[in-house]
């Protein structure tokens, strides 16, 4: 995965997820070399987080995920049958689980997102999301 292996997801995203609908902003900072996303759950469920994701010669993809409910968790970049993906290296948590999001059926102005859970990495639990942006380069239509 190289440095523009994320590019598809810069942008002003709206998604349905199993929570609601939410509005999901990743832009590109830092002279383009940091990925920051902002993510949000629509009231009445009402949930916030950012990630802030980077990309180095040596290490690939890494991306460290905060929210309000004082989630702190590190992910790594990699590639999950063809798809693009930041993972969580081991179990997170208190409920001990390995934690991954994948991007799939990615199209200039949509895409596929999976939130996955796992006790043991093969059985996975999924929550849905489908961003649609608000145009192809993030701006308003």
């Amino acid at each position: 995965m190289g440095p523009d292996a994320f590019d598809f997801w810069v942008g002003e995203w709206d998604c349905v997820t199993e929570a609601g609908k939410a509005a999901n902003t990743v832009t590109r900072e830092y002279e383009g070399k940091v990925l920051v996303e902002r993510f949000s759950i629509l009231p009445p469920q009402a949930w916030t987080g950012m990630s802030v994701s980077v990309y180095s010669e040596l290490d690939g993809w890494r991306q460290t995920w905060v929210d309000q409910s004082g989630n702190y968790w590190n992910f790594v970049g990699q590639m999950v049958d063809g798809d693009p993906c930041f993972a969580t290296a081991g179990r997170v948590d208190s409920d001990q689980l390995f934690k991954r999001m994948v991007f799939s059926d990615i199209e200039e102005d949509s895409l596929f997102w999976r939130w996955e859970t796992s006790s043991d990495e093969k059985t996975v639990s999924s929550g849905v999301g489908r961003p649609r942006p608000t145009s192809p380069n993030g701006t308003s239509r």
